[in-house]
């Protein structure tokens, strides 16, 4: 059975983009089947058919991930519904999917938050900032942080899927 999961950000041209570049390039070098997997990715506040940023494009390009033909989507009903698993990179954008899509309450989380998930610390009891912040508009080596933080919260979280989906 194929599990799709949705990465979404405001613009889907930064962030969400880049997650979904870089959770496919793991399954590839995991030699994952794709036919398990369904990777998407969307914005709130998408402008359908935009390319991502030529920041975006250079920062996943020195991962060897070619994202210049991603086009920007906009989350709608039909791809919220096919998701089994959402993960968002703000606060804002977990609070306009659950408003928007009340039917999707249960697969929603922040990208940073499902990673902890299991780990040592209670996600309810701490006080830890759970968002990938927006780097449109700032500098490169804004957006080779967040590429970081996104390699990093991604390698936990396919181990965890990977491991479920194997049980």
């Amino acid at each position: 059975m194929t599990k799709t999961i949705l990465f979404i950000c405001t613009g889907n041209t930064c962030r969400s983009a880049m997650a979904e570049a870089i959770f496919k390039k793991m399954l590839r070098e995991r030699k994952e089947d794709n036919r398990r997997f369904n990777i998407i990715s969307a914005g709130i506040s998408a402008l359908p058919g935009m390319s991502p940023t030529p920041e975006a494009i250079k920062v996943m390009t020195e991962q060897g991930i070619d994202i210049s033909r991603h086009v920007a989507t906009q989350v709608e009903e039909d791809l919220v519904k096919k998701a089994d698993l959402i993960l968002v990179m703000s606060n804002t954008h977990k609070d306009y999917i659950k408003t928007k899509f009340t039917f999707a309450q249960d697969k929603i989380y922040l990208l940073k938050e499902f990673a902890q998930i299991g780990e040592f610390k209670s996600i309810q009891k701490t006080d830890e900032n759970y968002e990938v912040v927006d780097p449109l508009g700032r500098p490169i080596e804004f957006y080779r942080i967040v590429a970081r933080q996104l390699k990093e919260n991604l390698e936990k979280i396919l181990d965890k899927i990977l491991e479920e989906n194997n049980r």
